[in-house]
Parts: C-alpha cells; sequence; structure tokens
C-alpha cells in the first residue's frame, strides 16, 4: 500500500497482478460511462432528427412515422416525475450509475480478501473523482455533445460526490481493519503516504459537509470551503500514492488538469470582458436590483446566464445570473443573502451608480424558441427572469413574416415585483399587434391598500418608473432562509434546498402544489379583484397552472409544435413537467418541455 514498505518479489508480483485486475474493472466502468454519455449524445442528435422530420413539408413516409412516434412515447414516460429524482429519466440514469459502480467494484477481486476488496474501492473512488469533476466543469464539452449544460449536470455532480465519498471511506475503513489485524496499525499509518491519504480524506469530509449543510444556509462560506478542501484533497491524493507506475498518480494529474483548465479559461474571460466594462446599478422595488452592463460579452442572449463579477461588492467573488435583455445585457437580482443584499444597498445607497464590473459566460442551453409554432412561457417569483429572457429572446428575433402565438403566465408574491419587468410586460403588449400574446398575471399577497395598485398603464409613479427601466435574472446561488410563511402570516417549515429554490419561490405551500399537479385540489381566482398593469389584467390568487397548460396544447393544432418552459419553486415545476409529459402523444402537436432549474 505505501510507497515506503518493502515486499518481496512474490509480494510483488501478487500485488501487479491485483493492480491488474482493478485496471480492468476500471476499462469496464469507464467503457460504461462513455457508453451512457454516448446515448445521451444518441438521444440528442436523433430528436434534433426527429425535429427536423417533424416540421419539414415533406411527407414523413413509412420510416418517419414510427421514429417520431417511439421518440414521443420514450419523452412522455422520461419527462414524468419520479420521488426523489427529477424525472424518471433522471432516476434511470442514477439507476445505470450506481450499476456500473456496483460492477467495478465487486467484478473479479481477487480472493475476495479484505484488502483486496479495500484496494479495488480506491480505484473506483479515484475514478469517480475524475468523473465528478468532468460533471463540475463549467465549460463542459457535454454542452455541445449533448445540449445539457453544466447547471443540468449538477445533480450527477453530486451524486458522483456521494458515491466517490462512501467509496473513499470504505477503502480507508477495511484497510484499517486490515492493518490492525496484522498488528501494524500504527506503524503503516506513520509513513508520509498515508498521513497524505488522511490529510486527503478528512478534506473530502469537509467538500462533503459543505455541501450537505453549509449550502443550506450560507453559500459563500460553503463555496470557499468546498474549493478550498477539494484543493487540498486533490494534492494529497496525489502525494498519496506518487509512484507514476501504478497510474492512480496519473488519474489525479487528470481530475486536477481538468479543474485547473476550466478556471483558467473562466478567469482569462473575466478579465478580458473586464476592459473598459462597467455595470450601472438600479434599486427596484421590493428589494430588487437591475444591473445593466456596458459591454455584450460574445453569444450572450436572453435566457441564458453569467457570472458577474463586481469588486465594488465582493473582490474575490462572482456571481450567476439568468439575462433578460440582450444589448444592453441586463439582469435583475433578488435580495437575499450576502452579495445579494450587499448589491442591493449599494444601489439604494448610490443609485445609478457605475460600477467597475465583469462577465464570465453566457452559459446554460435551452430549445431554440424560434423552431416552435407556440411557447407557452411559466414562472414562479424570480424565475421570470428566464421566463422574460426566452420571451424577448422569441420578440426581438421576429419578422414581419413570423407568427408565433405566446403565452405568458406569472405569479408572484408581491404586487411591487410586477414593476421590476414594466418594459418586457409593455414589449409583450406592442407585440399583440403582430402575434398572439396571452399574458397572465397573479399576485397570491393581496395589496394592503388600493394605493398600492395606483400603477396605471402610462407607467406609474415616477419612483417606481425610475426603479425598473429594465431588467431581469435573479441570483441562481441563494441561502435558504429558515421560514417561510404563507399569505395569511401563519408559519410553516422550511423546505430542504432540493425542494426549494429561495430566488424563484413563491408563497404557495409546496403541500398545495402537490395537490393541484394530482388533480385533488384546483388552485382558483374566482374570489380574486382583477387589477390592470401596463394593459395587462393581474389577478390575486394562484393560477390553475396545469389547466393553463392542458389549453394551451390542445388549441394547438397537431401538425405544429409547442415549448412549455417554465422556472420557479419546485412545486410548480412539478405540476408543470407531469402536465406536459401526459400531453406529449403520437397524435398530437409536437410537445417540448424545458425546465429551468438549478441545484447550487
Amino acid at each position: 500500500m505505501a510507497g515506503g514498505t518493502h515486499y518481496t518479489p512474490a509480494q510483488e508480483a501478487y500485488f501487479a497482478a491485483r493492480r491488474a485486475k482493478s485496471e480492468e474493472a476500471l476499462t469496464y466502468y469507464v467503457a460504461g460511462l462513455c457508453g451512457l454519455i454516448g446515448v445521451f449524445v444518441l438521444f440528442h442528435w436523433s430528436r434534433w432528427l426527429c425535429v427536423k422530420l417533424e416540421t419539414s413539408n415533406k411527407p414523413l413516409g413509412a420510416l418517419g412515422r414510427p421514429f417520431v412516434a417511439i421518440s414521443r412515447l420514450t419523452r412522455n414516460l422520461l419527462v414524468r416525475r419520479v420521488a426523489g429524482f427529477n424525472s424518471a429519466g433522471h432516476a434511470l440514469l442514477v439507476t445505470a450509475y450506481i450499476g456500473l459502480n456496483l460492477m467495478a467494484m465487486f467484478l473479479n477481486v481477487s480472493n475476495a480478501s479484505m484488502s483486496n476488496y479495500a484496494s479495488r474501492f480506491g480505484w473506483v473512488s479515484l475514478a469517480n473523482l475524475a468523473f465528478l469533476i468532468f460533471l463540475a466543469l463549467k465549460n463542459t464539452p457535454l454542452a455541445f455533445l449533448t445540449a445539457y449544460s453544466y447547471e443540468r449536470l449538477n445533480c450527477l455532480h453530486q451524486i458522483a460526490g456521494y458515491t466517490m465519498f462512501i467509496q473513499m471511506l470504505l477503502h480507508g475503513a477495511i484497510y484499517t481493519a486490515f492493518f490492525d489485524s496484522q498488528g501494524r496499525l500504527f506503524s503503516q499509518y506513520a509513513e508520509p503516504e498515508e498521513i497524505a491519504a488522511i490529510i486527503a480524506g478528512f478534506a473530502f469530509l469537509g467538500v462533503v459537509f459543505s455541501a450537505v449543510f453549509l449550502r443550506r444556509w450560507w453559500y459563500e462560506l460553503f463555496y470557499v470551503v468546498h474549493i478550498s478542501c477539494w484543493i487540498v484533497g486533490i494534492i494529497t491524493t496525489g502525494f498519496h500514492q506518487p509512484a507514476l507506475y501504478k497510474k492512480i498518480y496519473i488519474i489525479t494529474v487528470l481530475a486536477g488538469c481538468m479543474w485547473g483548465v476550466d478556471r483558467i479559461i473562466r478567469i482569462s474571460r473575466v478579465l478580458y470582458n473586464s476592459i473598459n466594462n462597467e455595470a450601472t446599478l438600479h434599486p427596484l422595488p421590493n428589494g430588487g436590483t437591475k444591473v445593466v452592463m456596458k459591454k455584450v460579452p460574445a453569444r450572450a442572449e436572453p435566457g441564458k446566464h453569467c457570472f458577474i463579477w463586481i469588486p465594488a461588492i465582493r473582490k474575490f467573488e462572482t456571481h450567476p445570473f439568468t439575462i433578460h435583455r440582450g444589448s444592453p445585457v441586463e439582469f435583475t437580482v433578488k435580495a437575499q443573502n450576502g452579495f445579494t443584499r450587499d448589491l442591493h444597498n449599494y444601489a439604494v445607497a448610490n443609485p445609478g451608480a457605475a460600477v467597475k464590473a465583469s462577465i464570465d459566460g453566457p452559459y446554460g442551453t435551452f430549445p431554440d424558441p424560434m423552431d416552435f409554432d407556440k411557447i407557452v412561457l411559466i414562472a414562479g417569483g424570480g424565475g421570470a427572469t428566464f421566463t422574460f429572457g426566452l420571451a424577448v429572446n422569441v420578440l426581438e428575433r421576429m419578422t414581419e413574416e413570423t407568427h408565433k402565438d405566446i403565452v405568458f403566465i406569472w405569479t408572484v408574491r408581491e404586487h411591487e415585483n410586477l414593476s421590476w419587468f414594466k418594459e418586457q410586460l409593455d414589449m409583450l403588449k406592442t407585440h399583440a399587434h403582430s402575434t398572439k400574446v396571452n399574458v397572465a398575471l397573479y399576485v397570491t399577497r393581496s395589496p394592503s391598500s388600493t394605493s398600492d395598485l395606483a400603477i396605471d398603464s402610462s407607467g406609474g409613479d415616477n419612483n417606481m418608473r425610475s426603479s425598473s427601466e429594465g431588467g431581469d435574472s435573479p441570483p441562481l446561488s441563494p441561502i435558504d432562509s429558515d421560514v417561510e410563511k404563507t399569505a395569511g402570516g401563519r408559519q410553516q417549515r422550511s423546505l430542504a434546498p432540493s425542494e426549494r429554490d429561495p430566488e424563484k419561490e413563491l408563497d404557495i405551500p409546496i403541500e398545495t402544489k402537490v395537490e393541484a399537479a394530482e388533480g385533488t385540489t384546483t388552485t382558483t381566482t374566482t374570489s380574486a379583484a382583477v387589477h390592470h398593469l401596463f394593459h395587462h389584467p393581474v389577478k390575486t390568487g394562484r393560477p390553475d397552472t396545469a389547466s393553463l397548460i392542458r389549453d394551451a396544447v390542445k388549441t394547438t393544432p397537431s401538425n405544429q409544435r409547442v415549448l412549455v418552459a417554465a422556472c420557479g419553486p419546485q412545486g410548480l415545476m412539478r405540476v408543470v413537467r407531469d402536465t406536459t409529459a401526459s400531453l406529449i402523444t403520437g397524435d398530437g402537436p409536437g410537445v417540448e418541455l424545458h425546465c429551468e432549474q438549478f441545484g447550487w
């Protein structure tokens, strides 16, 4: 095990044979992982071919029709939600990944002895170390090969991290028991290579601890601890087995290089985009901040997101926000804690201030809305940063010959939040003359007085207008609050990070939203007053999201295509996902679902 231990020729031969079997098992494991990636690549490009067949003017033919039907049936099953997972497809992928790990851990282990299993678990743990770094890359090649960018891979990155840590624990625990049974525990762990292993173990414990606990209540601290412990862990892992002939060192170098190259690309992009660049900050009502960038980064388009660097707020931090306008690039940030709160306080103290800033990005993948005849956009709370971005993406690219139907549904807690997107709401109204636009706005909390609604179609009071000239894009790395309250003021339990995103959450209990998804409860606005804001009706209450989606899809001709795109709390996403999945049929319109969800 240790590099300083001397073995007899027979022992060296035994270890070499064991190492060869472990390398063989890892070869099969890596091949299996490449096979899973290949399935995603094949699925993505076959979907692309299906779209071309469906949208072509030529008849599909005997071969094309079954191909499209099979594709739709497959997506009908895979996009449905499964308890504990984002979707059935996600559950299937995780199951395959765990199966590959079990195969690699137990396949062809020599003599089934303690030390042999400990050695094998260490090898597989190292392979997963490299794989989870590959999944964490911001500049991942999978974004081009499979249309899955890094934020959509984050849930898999977490699973790979937990798997790697469990295997590392088994590796260390079994070897500890083995050395103790031979009476050489202390002498073995006194060697430098084993000391490095112990340090690496505690470093990766810090990585997991920060992900499980710190991320829930202090994201910025989580990030610092997560990255710092990772750096310590990967370096000490390299010192644990530094012999090149064992090839373990190669895996650690590969993992470190992938991470380092990605960081160099990101830092270089930030430095380049910082040249003669600045951000103008405007405070918005109810804790919002509009950020307008002076320079437009290459490939920036509404709906994607960027990491913003504002050294006046945080010198050594970048934070991700969604673009809602492409030229100039604009973001709207909802104040939570940490960076977003300090950003808002700075904007309030210095309205209209221009500060040095830069951008890393853009990132994110989503279906091209121009490929669809009808676009259904559903947002909850700050999730409108994405849906407004997608709506602007469509409207800015439309020509006189373009005909699109847009259904825009947005639900917020406070009436004041609607003014954050005055320009976008006006833009939707303006384009209603050239295309069919149906905007439905919902406020879950009734205004305390009629004066709260005194924002008419002319633009409202001066203070409101000056603070909402444009913008959109809440931070995607929030800190969870401990307690949330319903509209009636009563407290309810705080949801786990997997159940909520505070930047996009609504004042809707998760139980209510689940009931709506199951069809046992309807959410209506029968008792709600209807007001108007920027020419759009505003209803007090919650929308029946499932019914709105069904109506939008069922009124679409079967020869057309519908995009359902949503961003918001987990409960809303469940309703959207299950409802849309049920509408993907072989004889109806082509339906595509995109749920913009973030897991950091």
